[in-house]
């Protein structure tokens, strides 16, 4: 495993029927991708709220397969405009699961606004090979199936840098605690703040200040549950304000509005 850490992010709930689909793949492949899904949106106008979480996410417009883009690392909620009926299939990488296929750092990506081109830094017999499933494949189960059996012949396991693991364990280890990044904190991991910074920046595009909030922030949703009571914000937060504060940081909502709302959403249904 790529690290030894139970970090699965979520991206909040879609309130239409059969309208979001995901599904884990097993191991080996795992160790990689986090999951597969599928976004399907009805006609008319919708609206998209993605919210941060580490991940860097490969999607795919199954209207037109070559029609693509790989979404980095972000720091606030990014609302995306939708005309449906459009479908969506996205490959979740795990932590530094992008390596696999993509020996580029993303700080060499040349990302604009969080959005990379895949045909610049994935090789095009695993693009044309994607491309050519996502269009044969119907069903959902299949599709994942079928991206599965091309991510496999293709991944190979990368060099992480050890620094960057340690610096990582140490923040999901101390999640319920003050989190310190100075250079005498960051000497236990092997390098110095300066030098953590810019392994951040390289392979998340994020300051470590960021990806330690982030990590905390989607720790509290998938382990405590979202809410403005003591037992959620307890234990993470200093208190109940400096929770919302934070998650309106990152979500653009407070606890109780995203609790109720979908993700998904048009001017009829949602905010």
């Amino acid at each position: 495993m790529l690290l030894d850490i139970n970090y699965n992010p979520s991206q909040g709930r879609v309130k239409q029927l059969n309208a979001y689909h995901t599904l884990t793949p097993s191991p080996p492949l795992s160790y990689w991708v986090q999951c597969f899904w599928q976004l399907d949106v009805p006609a008319g106008r919708f609206y998209y709220r993605s919210i941060p979480d580490n991940s860097i996410d490969w999607i795919l417009n199954l209207n037109d397969p070559q029609e693509s883009f790989i979404i980095t690392p972000f720091s606030s909620s990014i609302v995306f405009d939708l005309t449906g009926p459009v479908s969506f299939f996205g490959i979740r990488f795990r932590l530094f699961g992008y390596h696999g296929l993509i020996s580029t750092p993303l700080g060499e990506w040349g990302a604009i606004a969080n959005n990379a081109e895949p045909t610049e830094i994935l090789a095009d017999h695993v693009l044309h090979a994607v491309y050519e499933s996502i269009t044969k494949s119907i069903r959902f189960n299949e599709r994942c199936k079928g991206i599965a059996k091309i991510l496999l012949d293709n991944v190979k396991t990368p060099s992480i840098d050890i620094r960057l693991v340690r610096f990582i364990q140490y923040c999901f280890d101390n999640m319920a605690s003050s989190i310190s990044l100075s250079d005498k904190q960051s000497l236990e991991f092997g390098l110095s703040a300066r030098q953590l910074r810019r392994l951040t920046q390289l392979h998340f595009g994020l300051t470590p200040r960021d990806f330690s909030r982030i990590l905390r922030f989607q720790h509290v949703i998938n382990i405590k549950g979202i809410g403005e009571n003591t037992g959620v914000w307890s234990g993470h937060y200093y208190d109940q304000s400096h929770y919302i504060r934070e998650f309106k940081h990152f979500s653009g909502l407070t606890p109780s509005e995203f609790k109720k709302l979908s993700v998904l959403y048009n001017h009829k249904s949602n905010l």
